[in-house]
């Protein structure tokens, strides 16, 4: 949960007044503010920093273009994050041809380029091959519950706060995050039969 300003800075609400009455650096106050949380959002969902990136610059066009419209009785946060997951939506659209979250290109580096077997090295090694299960393993979930399981254990979102940015009820957002993780732990649980240094099977 953000905390809100420190008692010396102008709250969202008053930004957003001076905004709308031509004062574009208060816009800018507002992008400060939050652009690290909308970034986190986004790459959440697209797995892939440029894009993130790309969808987060979307983001505050979209908010500053429509904020006439936003009504102050709800939470900015709330409704930046709503158009991140849009935006972020139909970045995924976009290249619905190409696999998604999780693909390294040919200039990153391996996953394992292990040069030093010391326990540590082992141990680091072992950590990212979980890492690489459990994204193999949110790959097989619908894009509802990819979502969903990834606000919820990569961003920390409540249900509720889910809920509200997908436009759904929480007992949905519950149902959906339930199978999600049940479907996940079903997943690990074969690979961690077979053993970690043996991969994951797609």
């Amino acid at each position: 949960m953000r905390l809100e300003p420190p008692a010396n800075e102008p709250s969202d609400n008053e930004l957003i007044t001076a905004t709308l009455a031509g004062d574009e650096s208060a816009f800018g106050l507002l992008v400060e503010r939050f652009q690290k949380r909308i970034f986190r959002i986004a790459f959440a969902i697209v797995r892939d920093e440029m894009e993130a990136d790309l969808v987060t610059q979307d983001t505050f066009v979209q908010a500053y273009m429509h904020l006439a419209k936003f009504e102050s009785r709800s939470c900015l946060e709330t409704w930046l994050t709503r158009i991140a997951i849009n935006r972020s939506r139909d970045s995924l659209r976009a290249r619905k041809w190409t696999q998604l979250s999780g693909v390294r290109g040919a200039d990153e580096t391996p996953a394992f380029e292990v040069v030093d077997e010391s326990p540590n090295a082992e141990r680091e090694v072992i950590s990212r091959e979980i890492y690489e299960a459990i994204e193999r393993a949110v790959e097989l979930l619908s894009g509802q519950q990819k979502m969903i399981f990834r606000l919820r254990h990569y961003e920390q979102l409540s249900l509720e706060e889910i809920a509200t940015s997908l436009g759904l009820r929480a007992g949905t957002v519950r149902a959906h995050l339930f199978r999600a993780v049940h479907k996940v732990r079903h997943e690990l649980s074969g690979w961690l039969d077979r053993g970690p240094s043996r991969g994951v099977s797609k």
